[in-house]
């Protein structure tokens, strides 16, 4: 399936959930441990585009489409609704950028907004937009310090802004402009993101952050839209997606 959520803090350890294969949207949740995926209890509301943080015993998932607001929390057995975003959308970034104590979630189509919402364990509070108002990006981080990359507007973007836990910055751009990709990384000068679509095509490029530039690395094997992602920059996981083949 493709535009799931994902969670997990290395390439051995992660939690897929929610998704499409138009149609149907599911509400599955698959846990990875480094060798195969395992069927666990579904999320309470099927949804995708839907976006996630923690670990894969301790998850957030939240948003989706059509327009959600659903919070659920993941305790590594069930999943358990709690409060909800302030502004329901979907496509919402960074990936996997917190915690189930300290989350972000930027940006998004609700139509498309820039609003950025923190969450402290509890609730979530609206703090400062993104300069630029778009969802499916993608980036990594923490609640703290976060990077977001590319996505869609009216058009693919190529530009990054990074979170210092206040306010979003102007960082640069890609080596190319695509939307409806990952990311994984710890923080805003270190992460990595890879697929994607292109204007005619799936993507297979990868890149890497340094904190001031991206560059590009080994391509992923196959283009793939939608993925999710989980880990580091340096121990990174994509799962799932469209592309040719479906994945």
């Amino acid at each position: 399936r493709k535009s799931l959520g994902g969670a997990g803090t290395s390439n051995t350890a992660a939690i897929a959930f929610g998704g499409t294969a138009n149609p149907p949207t599911y509400a599955n949740a698959e846990v990875y441990n480094g060798t195969s995926w395992t069927e666990v209890n579904d999320l309470n509301s099927a949804r995708s585009s839907i976006a996630g943080a923690g670990s894969s015993t301790a998850a957030i998932a939240f948003g989706g489409s059509p327009n959600s607001a659903l919070t659920e929390l993941w305790n590594g057995t069930n999943w358990t609704e709690t409060t909800d975003l302030g502004t329901g959308r979907s496509g919402m970034g960074p990936a996997n950028a917190g915690t189930t104590t300290a989350a972000l979630g930027a940006g998004g189509a609700s139509p498309v907004v820039g609003k950025t919402e923190l969450w402290n364990g509890t609730n979530w509070t609206e703090v400062n937009d993104l300069g630029t108002a778009r969802y499916s990006m993608a980036g990594a981080g923490t609640s703290t310090s976060s990077v977001v990359a590319g996505g869609y507007d009216t058009e693919a973007k190529n530009s990054v802004e990074t979170w210092n836990g206040t306010n979003w910055t102007d960082a640069g751009t890609l080596t190319q402009g695509r939307y409806n990709f990952q990311g994984s990384g710890a923080s805003n000068t270190s992460a990595l993101v890879f697929g994607g679509q292109l204007p005619a095509s799936s993507a297979t490029l990868t890149e890497l952050w340094n904190g001031t530039t991206f560059t590009e690395q080994n391509d992923r094997n196959t283009g793939v839209v939608g993925p999710a992602s989980a880990g580091t920059a340096t121990s990174a996981l994509g799962f799932g997606g469209e592309g040719p083949p479906q994945l």
